[in-house]
C-alpha cells in the first residue's frame, strides 16, 4: 500500500492464515464496514504470531473492525507516532485459556496513541496493553475475560477514563518496571 492510502475492508468474515504487516508507512487508514460487520479471523493461522503487526509508521488509523483468534497478539504496533484504534473488537473466541495470545491491543514504544470505543476479550495477559509509550488516551473501552483488563506500563502522559473492566483477574493496572528501555512512566 502507498503512503496516504485508505484500505477499505468489506463486510464479512475474512479468514487469514498468516500475519498481516505494515512497516514504514505514513497516513494509512484501515477501515472495516463496522465493528460487528467486518471480522479478520486468524483461527487457522499457520504463519507468524500476530494477527496484525504495524511498525515504524506514522499516522495510522485502524477502525470499524473485529480481529479474532491470532496465535499470539491480535494487534501489535511498535514505534508508531500517531496511532488511532477506533471501534475495534479484539478477541479470542470461546472460553478464556492460557494458550490465547498475550495481548489483544498492544501498542509499544509508540507516541500519540488514541484507543477509543474498543473491546478486548480473552487475552492471556492484558486485553489493552500500552507500554513504553507517550501521550496516550484510552477511553470508552471494554476489557473483559483477560488476566489484566487495561495495563499501562512505563508510559508517560497516559489518560485512561470512562472505561469498563470486568471479569479480569485485575481491572486497570499501572506499572513502572525496571530494566525496560523507557523508564519513569
Amino acid at each position: 500500500v502507498e503512503d496516504g492510502a485508505t484500505i477499505q475492508l468489506p463486510a464479512g468474515n475474512i479468514l487469514l492464515k498468516s500475519t498481516l504487516s505494515l512497516d514504514g508507512k505514513k497516513n494509512i487508514t484501515i477501515r472495516g464496514a463496522g465493528q460487528d460487520k467486518t471480522t479478520l479471523s486468524f483461527k487457522n493461522q499457520t504463519q507468524g504470531a500476530e494477527g496484525l503487526r504495524i511498525t515504524n509508521a506514522q499516522n495510522i488509523v485502524l477502525e470499524d473492525i473485529s480481529i479474532e483468534d491470532a496465535k499470539g497478539d491480535l494487534i501489535k504496533t511498535q514505534t508508531v507516532n500517531g496511532l488511532r484504534f477506533r471501534n475495534i473488537t479484539a478477541r479470542w473466541t470461546g472460553k478464556p485459556k492460557a494458550s490465547n495470545g498475550s495481548y489483544a491491543l498492544y501498542p509499544v514504544q509508540c507516541q500519540n496513541v488514541r484507543i477509543e470505543r474498543c473491546t478486548a476479550i480473552g487475552a492471556s495477559d492484558a486485553g489493552i496493553y500500552v507500554g513504553q509509550s507517550d501521550s496516550v488516551w484510552v477511553n470508552y473501552c471494554v476489557a473483559k475475560n483477560n488476566v489484566a483488563g487495561i495495563e499501562i506500563e512505563n508510559t508517560t502522559n497516559a489518560w485512561v477514563w470512562k472505561n469498563q473492566a470486568f471479569d479480569n483477574t485485575g481491572g486497570i493496572l499501572v506499572f513502572d518496571l525496571p530494566d525496560l528501555p523507557k523508564k519513569r512512566g
